[in-house]
């Protein structure tokens, strides 16, 4: 939800406002998927997980009686679903921002204590790794306080145009209060003037003209502030050798550029790894910088680190990037044991055709398949809660036989695959139910 205040002021000057937020990327894909009344009764938008709260600033402008226009940065605390951003099939929690620009039109002048009006714009918002473009619309109330202070509410449709895969909802309230930048600006003229009239007096000047100090070592420093004023030098009329700010006779490495706290020494790297104590969390251990100092993990001990791991969990080998099977590119991993691993293929609403990204993780299996022959695989049909349990069961099963089908047709014996499939009652995920319209896949060893 994005609550956002504006400026509206007939005589068109300028003006900041402050406003909290909160947007909701789940309606619009719930709405999309089945009905708005289905999306209206989820009320977990404020469950934790799902919350995207964040805030804004604005400049507004009047244009004329009923018209504003307003100029919005933003970030918010983004927990954006799976498939939101494109080329996301998990979901990303991270901190997003978004600039805008709106024109709104309002119902009634700006005596109006209570004054609805429309809005309209362009704007544009990093989301986690991708840039989106998108068109708000949208509608809210102005209501006017006492000493030209204003309170906004706004709810906005953000439309998608570039870099996401679906619209969503933003919700906003703040506060501006007119005046403010104009009494600063004239603050700072009436400033300017008073220091242009004030001219020097002679006592001022007489006050103000220097008594000549001696520089005996010629150094630029005159002897009353010079430490060392036999000695020419640049740190309080000191020399400093190495150049770190630190005079020679208070330097314990006069040679080496330090600092301060170390009496002119560099910061210690007692373990060598290029990262100075003050920062390394193992100081008696080498690590890599982006673990602190520290060594980089590798949980499950089979020599491949855990970044680099795609079973961090299980013991795999580097040459199937640590996990006990080849991996699958493209395909979400959802389970991992030391003889197998399951992997995940969506398919659209209630139907069991095969989608465009399902036919690569397909034939990556096949080719995997074909190089080991002493692998097999288990094939389970799912589907979502929506509709009836016969239905369920009947997608869930089509869904299981074209994925059947597809590794007989690569002449993959049937004695190697084994399938069933389970309706609505085995989900998994309770909130994205996109998610259950799959097929599961699990690549397992017999060790024939």
């Amino acid at each position: 939800m994005g609550i956002t205040a504006q400026k509206v002021s007939t005589k068109k000057q300028g003006m900041l406002s402050f406003s909290i937020s909160l947007s909701d990327y789940n309606l619009m894909k719930r709405a999309q998927d089945s009905s708005f009344g289905y999306a209206f009764k989820q009320k977990d938008i404020f469950k934790s997980g799902n919350n995207s709260f964040g805030i804004q600033v604005s400049y507004w402008k009047g244009l004329n009686a009923y018209m504003d226009l307003s100029a919005n940065l933003g970030g918010s605390f983004s927990n954006f679903p799976a498939g939101f951003i494109k080329d996301d099939s998990i979901g990303q929690a991270k901190f997003s921002t978004h600039l805008d620009g709106l024109i709104h039109f309002r119902a009634l002048k700006e005596k109006a204590r209570i004054n609805p009006f429309l809005t309209a714009g362009i704007g544009a918002g990093y989301f986690a790794n991708q840039v989106a473009v998108y068109a708000p619309v949208g509608t809210g109330l102005q209501f006017r306080l006492n000493e030209g202070g204003f309170v906004f509410i706004q709810a906005q449709w953000r439309l998608k145009l570039t870099g996401i895969n679906n619209d969503y909802m933003f919700y906003s309230i703040g506060f501006a209060q007119r005046g403010i930048l104009g009494k600063t600006e004239k603050k700072q003229k009436a400033k300017k003037e008073k220091t242009k009239n004030e001219l020097p007096t002679k006592e001022t000047i007489k006050k103000e003209t220097p008594v000549a100090d001696p520089d005996s070592d010629g150094d630029g420093v005159a002897d009353s502030k010079d430490k060392c004023p036999a000695e020419k030098g640049n740190v309080y009329g000191c020399p400093d050798s190495d150049a770190d700010g630190i005079a020679d006779k208070d330097d314990k490495c006069k040679d080496v550029a330090g600092v301060y706290r170390y009496d002119g020494c560099p910061v210690p790297d007692t373990d060598g790894d290029g990262l100075n104590d003050e920062i390394d969390k193992c100081k008696t251990e080498k690590g890599a910088r982006e673990n602190h100092g520290c060594p980089l993990p590798d949980a499950d001990g089979d020599g491949v680190l855990d970044k680099d791991d795609k079973c961090p969990s299980v013991k795999g080998t580097a040459a199937y990037n640590g996990c006990p099977l080849p991996v699958v590119d493209g395909a979400e991993i959802l389970s991992v044991y030391d003889d197998s691993m399951t992997y995940r293929i969506n398919f659209d609403f209630d139907r069991a055709n095969l989608l465009p990204d399902a036919f690569a993780v397909l034939k990556h299996i096949v080719d995997i398949l074909k190089a080991d022959n002493s692998l097999r695989i288990n094939i389970t049909g799912h589907a979502d809660n929506f509709g009836t349990d016969a239905g369920n069961i009947k997608v869930s099963a089509d869904r299981a036989k074209i994925s059947r089908d597809y590794f007989l047709s690569y002449n993959i014996a049937a004695n190697r695959i084994s399938s069933s499939f389970y309706g609505a009652s085995r989900p998994l995920d309770n909130e994205q139910q996109w998610r259950n319209r799959r097929v599961e896949i699990t690549l397992i060893k017999t060790g024939k």
